[in-house]
């Protein structure tokens, strides 16, 4: 956890170097960890996909 909060801190410290408010930085945080998450649901969804057709017969697992 120690490390999570360091690393929100540099990149909050990071973010407004550039230029970006406090608010504006946790908005953009938020939307990577959303990015990511939503990213993470849609690969788990292709995998079980493509499971099912190896598993039906319909792609070969070479």
């Amino acid at each position: 956890m120690q490390q999570q909060q360091q690393y929100m801190d540099l990149l909050i410290d990071t973010l407004l170097d550039e230029g970006f408010t406090v608010s504006e930085s946790l908005q953009l945080i938020e939307l990577q960890e959303k990015y990511e998450e939503r990213k993470q649901i849609e690969e788990t969804n292709y995998h079980r996909f493509i499971r099912w057709l190896v598993e039906h017969g319909r792609l070969s697992d070479w």
